[in-house]
């Protein structure tokens, strides 16, 4: 994903940007000759003009059946499957609608986003211990003076800052906390949890519920959780852990479906609250693709923080 320069002129809100995507096309796979096909050599001009229509029907009938490359097959299935336009749910359902996005989205015109039906967006804030999105201060803004229910989410880095897997997340949250600047109307924060850092499922737990911790100790709030099924079982050990500790509400990626798969036995029974149905959906107000979502409830102000503690993060 590569973000484009931001150019134009005029009143801001009429200057549009946004990401350029790039997909590597897959290599062409080499096709051998099959097997039992002899080299066809130039027949003389008498046997040309004299061969008949059944002598080449003769020569059709032996030729084998050609055999088709697995991995022909297999190149081909993937690239139908990618041409597949993102499910989602089924229309009616009355869920709220909401967006992601981060500096990978440039320039957003947020009036635009919020007439399309967009009810809330989530919008990045913090990369481990030493980057905050040059475009979130602009994006929350924005968002917020057009009546969206807004809140920040945190990309995790685990086994970065050292001094221990508990020191490492307070440090991540302290981090996040200052540059986020969340106030109680917001939508409870995010973690965004998606790399492991090299950690074991054990010891990413235990990072993921000091981080968790943390911020719910200074926001008086349950942060929410942003992950995968496939990285949750795979990295985290499917662990319920984390939704009994009472983090309940789970953000989950999985496209191409009409229902997310949740892990950890459905968060635990609780199922999910907020579901990424596509990376790629269209927007106004947004240039290129952008990551749409789903909440469950019958309105997502049921997460807007209740209020903010009185001892700030320092």
């Amino acid at each position: 994903m590569v973000q484009s320069d931001t150019t134009g002129g005029g009143d801001a809100e009429d200057v549009e940007a946004g990401p350029s995507l790039k997909y590597a096309a897959e290599p062409a796979l080499p096709q051998k000759a099959p097997e039992g096909i002899a080299a066809v050599t130039r027949s003389s001009p008498s046997i040309q003009r004299a061969a008949p229509a059944a002598l080449l029907l003769a020569l059709l009938s032996t030729v084998p059946a050609v055999a088709v490359d697995p991995a022909v097959q297999d190149t081909k299935a993937a690239a139908q499957r990618r041409a597949q336009p993102a499910r989602g749910p089924a229309k009616g359902r009355g869920y709220d609608t909401g967006i992601d996005v981060s500096h990978w989205q440039s320039y957003i015109r947020w009036r635009r986003v919020a007439s399309d039906g967009i009810d809330f967006a989530i919008v990045k804030a913090t990369d481990g211990t030493w980057m905050k999105d040059h475009w979130y201060d602009r994006n929350k803004a924005r968002a917020e003076k057009v009546g969206l229910k807004f809140t920040a989410y945190h990309f995790a880095r685990p086994g970065r800052q050292g001094g221990g897997v508990r020191n490492d997340a307070r440090l991540e949250a302290k981090y996040f906390l200052r540059r986020a600047d969340l106030t109680p109307r917001n939508l409870a924060p995010v973690l965004d949890i998606e790399v492991s850092g090299g950690l074991g499922s054990s010891a990413l737990r235990r990072w993921t519920l000091t981080w968790l911790r943390h911020v719910e100790r200074r926001l008086d709030v349950e942060p929410m959780i942003y992950t995968s099924p496939g990285f949750w079982t795979g990295r985290v050990g499917n662990t319920r852990a984390v939704a009994r500790a009472g983090f309940e509400v789970l953000w989950v990626a999985h496209y191409g479906t009409r229902r997310p798969s949740v892990p950890a036995r459905r968060w635990h029974g609780n199922g999910w609250s907020i579901w990424q149905w596509t990376k790629c959906g269209r927007v106004r107000g947004v240039g290129g693709c952008v990551d749409r979502n789903y909440y469950r409830g019958r309105d997502i102000s049921d997460l807007t923080i209740r209020k903010l503690s009185k001892a700030t993060a320092r």
